[in-house]
């Protein structure tokens, strides 16, 4: 593999890992395009919109009060969320009763064990229940220079599955035993490793969940779901049809990529952003599966729509980085005159294209670029490779993102975390073996947002387990999980899982990129001026 194959593949991969780390860091899901495999989608926390407002009934207001819960005598148990808006409307229909793994004074609550428990079904016995980590060694990327502090992962799930185990007594008395398997985050072994290492948690181990936080991508996803049966929850965007052909075992903190590029679609032309005025450019990278999604669920909707639509496909030539025909397809986009690009390209072919689009003569204003986190471009990281040159940065200013993410909304003045953030990283911070004391508001660290992921897929897991009664078969618990309905989100933003709806998020909001930026805490560049991606805080529900 050379080395532009390890660097995009391994700048995808944790784009999509930082789904988490919306505070004080880095959030994404995956850059997709360079990854030169299954494409992914994005986690994580970040989020834009029209005005910063600060408006409750459009959801603007920051969370810079505690909320709190109605719990007094048989009234609901409903937390107030002080952010008002969507986020108030989403929580007034998530009663969380006396529910061990929904309250936010405690991550789990000490619970009556299950009477004449039996062992049921393969991974569940009597007293315990198998679920598997798989980790992506992000630790591989320090060497080639996109090392990018996380946390001990594997402490973090450790740490959440013992509070549970010791202080709430399991789930109805069933320990939750917990495996981990290491696989390398690029190479050319690395998808023999992912298949191998789901063979070994389901054939081995049993596992009822297996969980990832680090990226996992590509045949394996089917490995596990389709051809084990087995429960996976990741942070990262799967395709539509791995949703599908999952039978309900798949389960993502990111929208999959057609939404991704739908719901902004469809989104850009209801706020008439995008008009029949508009000429629209689109280059797609021949990245397997990627030119089709782009054409299906964002050509063709602007193109029903009425508008022009310029739709060039660049070629890979089998690698990660798109450099075929970019010239041509500048051109073409000149000569048309396009008033628009949405732009769907991945973190080493983007900035080439842009780099072109100047030379060629366009200048700041020309093109009013927009974006989703298709390939990751709702990722600092991965956008913020376009200011490499300065030239095409001032171009790219202005870019307009539509995604669930809260992206750089700690800059926010009086931003505090949420409270699941702040239980989350509390519970970590004050029962980690290795002496981890993480911050959301420590720049250049990701390990809050990180801790924060890890100990929300552990307890959306166990919420599925415990709504399935006290000897639940792996369908009982399949069932169970679908039938969740309102969970809690990292960044607590509106989110459910329903039948036949395995990505969680519900909401979208408007971002802007800017360079250089200007605003506090600005995601520092070691090649250039800082850039930002900042959500407006305008989030309403995703036009599904």
């Amino acid at each position: 593999m050379n080395m532009f194959n390890v660097r995009a593949w391994l700048a995808v991969l944790l784009g999509l890992v930082l789904l988490a780390s919306a505070c004080g860091g880095e959030v994404t899901e995956d850059a997709g395009d360079d990854a030169g495999g299954e494409v992914a989608s994005d986690d994580a926390s970040d989020d834009s919109a029209e005005d910063a407002g600060d408006d409750s009934s459009s959801g603007g207001a920051t969370n810079d009060d505690a909320g709190g819960e109605a719990t007094d005598g048989d009234e609901p148990n409903i937390y107030v969320d002080p952010r008002g808006g969507v986020f108030a409307d989403f929580q007034a229909g998530f009663d969380r009763s006396d529910h061990p793994f929904t309250q936010f004074d405690s991550y789990c609550v000490a619970h009556d064990a299950a009477a004449d428990r039996v062992d049921t079904d393969d991974g569940i016995g009597a007293d315990e229940i198998s679920i598997v980590h798989i980790k992506s060694r992000l630790e591989d990327a320090v060497n080639i220079g996109f090392g990018i502090p996380v946390g001990d992962m594997n402490e973090m799930f450790k740490v959440y599955v013992d509070h549970l185990n010791e202080e709430c007594g399991g789930i109805r008395g069933r320990m939750l035993s917990l495996e981990t398997i290491e696989v390398s985050l690029f190479g050319p072994t690395t998808q023999e490793e992912r298949n191998a290492a789901c063979l070994r948690a389901t054939d081995d181990y049993n596992a009822v969940f297996i969980l990832n936080s680090s990226g996992f991508q590509g045949s394996a996803t089917l490995c596990i779901v389709e051809e084990n049966e087995t429960m996976f929850i990741s942070t990262q965007g799967q395709s539509d049809e791995f949703m599908e052909r999952s039978g309900g075992r798949l389960f993502s903190l990111s929208n999959t990529n057609s939404e991704n590029l739908r719901f902004a679609a469809q989104d850009l032309l209801a706020s008439g952003l995008l008009t029949t005025d508009d000429v629209v450019g689109v280059a797609a990278p021949d990245t397997a599966g990627q030119p089709e999604d782009v054409e299906e669920h964002l050509v063709n909707v602007l193109r029903d729509a009425g508008l022009e639509v310029v739709f060039d496909i660049i070629g890979c030539g089998g690698s990660t980085i798109c450099t075929e025909g970019v010239s041509e397809s500048v051109t073409n986009m000149r000569n048309a005159e396009i008033t628009a690009f949405f732009n769907v390209m991945g973190i080493l072919t983007a900035p080439g294209y842009i780099d072109e689009m100047v030379s060629q003569g366009f200048q700041p204003g020309d093109v009013q670029f927009f974006a989703s986190d298709f390939n990751s471009q709702a990722s600092e990281l991965v956008s913020g490779q376009i200011a490499n040159s300065a030239t095409s940065g001032d171009l790219y200013n202005g870019a307009i993102i539509i995604d669930f993410r809260d992206t750089g909304l700690y800059r926010s003045e009086g931003y505090q975390p949420t409270a699941l953030q702040e239980m989350c990283a509390a519970l970590y911070n004050d029962n980690n073996t290795v002496g981890a004391l993480h911050s959301w508001n420590d720049p250049g660290d990701s390990s809050y947002g990180m801790s924060v992921s890890v100990c929300n897929i552990v307890r959306t897991a166990a919420r599925g387990i415990y709504d399935a009664g006290d000897n639940p078969t792996r369908d009982d618990i399949v069932a169970a999980m679908n039938a969740l309905g309102p969970v809690d989100h990292s960044a607590m933003i509106p989110a459910s899982i329903e039948e036949g709806k395995g990505s969680m998020p519900n909401v979208i909001q408007t971002l802007d990129f800017s360079f250089p930026c200007t605003q506090p805490i600005p995601y520092e560049r070691s090649n250039g001026d800082p850039v930002c991606i900042t959500g407006r805080n305008d989030f309403r529900p995703s036009p599904r």
